[in-house]
């Protein structure tokens, strides 16, 4: 029986994702319009705050003798 290694996974993403929900969830139950508008700035700020991909360069050694 072989076994692969499960992939690697990071919570970070996930956890902005599910903050980002959680404060359009907010959004959409709240009549004040000021408190609105702090909840979309929220948003945005969450938004940015989200992890860019990595890149996979490869193995760097590789070239190395």
């Amino acid at each position: 029986m072989r076994f692969e290694k499960p992939k690697k996974k990071s919570g970070r993403p996930g956890f902005v994702d599910g903050r980002i929900a959680e404060i359009e969830r907010q959004l959409a139950t709240e009549t004040n319009e000021t408190r609105k508008s702090e909840l979309l700035q929220e948003i945005s700020e969450w938004q940015r705050s989200r992890p860019q991909p990595k890149r996979d360069g490869g193995n760097r050694n590789q070239d190395r003798h």
